[in-house]
């Protein structure tokens, strides 16, 4: 019988702030602990990391910012306690404490067994791939962050895999490069993480749409995109799937009426070694810094919006007895 992996996306976790104040005062699994059952049944889980885990209390240094994020030790076991197997650490608050912040995160990242990519202590290990392997389907993900450009690591410099999407021939040839480092490794899913695009817009641009086939097109087989804090519908190209936008998954962010930033979804992919068979929405909610699974008039929101925006992009979400989920089609349609 064919081998089989779950994999499960979820959108920008942070633990900073009043997350930070809860994860204090009730211990780690707090934020996540209500959704820890599902994630961990996963075989593999990999989110966006939107702060950095460190005792430092020295702010990022440069150009001053409206927030800095930053998570206590423990939280770190919040990741753990929740089934993360690994994240993304490119984006636009993993530096916030500085670069002894970013070596924090790295180092209980490593202590709890926790992959990252996208950031590091030179730009060789900002960019280097992160490496899984489950049932014998072997995943690597390359990640990138296309705003805050004073992270950027350098040669000698840690910081993240900064790239500027919006010079598009440019980050095509990144995106090649990456592929490359992924494929030096004999891979069954290149995975391109993206922290990219403004907050709060419920669709992905006409480039980052070109930027997306383009990266499928060249050979990744699966493109896992954050940073709006809201989720955008899933395109299905060529059999791949293309999440242009997680959205978050636990957060203190205030709520707009208008794109209820606290409706959001755990994306559920169920892949054999060669093809993407269905894909798992798992509607969720974040209520006072903790993530829980969506019921009701909750569930219903969620449900609508996310047929309606697949719906935009020709993909079908199915419904029934509370599940919601995406069929694949075809590899090379």
């Amino acid at each position: 019988m064919e081998p089989t992996v779950r994999l499960m996306l979820g959108g920008d976790v942070m633990l900073g702030r009043l997350v930070k104040e809860q994860i204090e005062l009730r211990g780690a699994s707090y934020p996540l602990g209500a959704i820890a059952a599902l994630m961990r049944k996963a075989d593999l889980t990999i989110v966006n990391l939107e702060c950095a885990i460190t005792a430092s209390n020295r702010l990022w240094p440069g150009r001053p910012k409206a927030f800095y994020f930053g998570a206590p030790p423990q939280a770190v076991r919040s990741l753990a306690e929740a089934g993360v197997d690994g994240v993304s650490l490119a984006n636009n608050h993993v530096l916030d404490f500085g670069v002894a912040g970013l070596h924090d995160t790295l180092r209980h990242l490593k202590e709890h067994g926790i992959g990252y990519a996208g950031a590091g202590r030179d730009i060789e290990e900002a960019r280097a791939p992160v490496f899984f392997e489950r049932n014998g389907i072997k995943f690597g993900m390359v990640a990138y962050c296309d705003h805050q450009e004073d992270f950027a690591a350098a040669e000698h410099t840690p910081g993240i895999a900064y790239l500027d999407v919006e010079k598009e021939a440019a980050a095509i040839e990144e995106f090649q490069r990456g592929l490359e480092r992924i494929k030096a490794a004999p891979v069954d899913w290149p995975i391109l993480s993206l922290h990219w695009g403004p907050n709060m817009v419920n669709r992905p641009s006409a480039s980052f749409k070109r930027l997306a086939h383009a990266a499928i097109d060249m050979g990744y087989a699966i493109l896992f995109g954050h940073g709006a804090h809201v989720f955008h519908g899933v395109e299905i190209y060529r059999g791949r799937p293309i999440v242009y936008a997680a959205g978050d998954l636990v957060d203190d962010y205030y709520v707009d009426p208008e794109f209820k930033n606290d409706h959001q979804l755990l994306f559920e992919l169920n892949l054999d070694r060669a093809e993407l068979r269905r894909i798992d929405l798992h509607p969720v909610f974040i209520d006072d810094c903790r993530t829980v699974a969506a019921t009701g008039e909750r569930f219903d929101y969620i449900a609508r919006q996310i047929g309606m925006l697949c719906a935009e992009m020709g993909t079908t979400v199915q419904s029934e007895g509370g599940r919601l989920w995406i069929e694949a089609s075809p590899a090379g349609c």
